[in-house]
């Protein structure tokens, strides 16, 4: 199998590399987020160019069309992701379960671990829930950044993958009221269909 990297070099929560194959389908193998550490690209040569480096490959029509829906996101244009271009197989099935509900969040909306919890079926295993969601391979595709604790604060068991500044950063993107570290706006909901979700405008 032979990935490729893409870097968008500016984005509202800085340098974002994502790691991507084209056979045996055209499938995203991980999207990476800066941290307050380390760039994308120093994680992505960390993790998967221990053997020599990705080559940069744009003729891909799919990844196109999906860095423009991402573009469109962070510039509050209308927008639709969706799950069938990602690499889900290599999620173990709780993961899943809980990256796939966090998909139907909706743009605008919040919802707490132990929200996310009963939605699955597990209504116990929020801490479990929070791991799933700070290793997720596929942020802002998969918004894991619209799960907060109970009392409204931004921070979660394992905190963001990002650092809390961009996940702060994308809740606003999202249309939330961050006063502090603190949600002080919003509208708590998990909706719209599994294969797909738009901002209404």
């Amino acid at each position: 199998m032979t990935l490729f990297k893409h870097i968008i070099n500016s984005s509202p929560i800085g340098e974002i590399t994502i790691i991507w194959r084209r056979k045996p389908r055209f499938q995203i193998e991980e999207i990476i987020i800066s941290n307050p550490n380390k760039t994308s690209s120093q994680i992505a040569k960390e993790k998967y160019e221990k053997e020599g480096e990705l080559a940069i490959n744009k003729k891909s029509k799919r990844l196109n069309n999906l860095l423009k829906e991402i573009d469109n996101y962070f510039n509050e244009k209308k927008y639709k992701f969706s799950l069938e271009d990602l690499n889900l197989d290599k999620l173990k099935p709780f993961q899943r379960k809980v990256l796939e509900t966090e998909f139907n969040s909706k743009k605008g909306t919040v919802n707490t671990y132990k929200d996310i919890a009963k939605a699955i079926g597990s209504p116990k295993a929020y801490r479990a829930v929070g791991t799933a969601l700070a290793k997720n391979p596929f942020p802002i595709i998969i918004p894991c950044h619209r799960t907060i604790k109970a009392d409204k604060t931004i921070g979660g068991f394992n905190g963001f993958a990002g650092g809390l500044e961009s996940k702060k950063t994308l809740l606003e993107l999202d249309g939330l009221l961050i006063q502090g570290k603190k949600v002080v706006r919003d509208s708590p909901i998990i909706s719209l269909d599994k294969t797909s979700q738009t901002k209404l405008v």
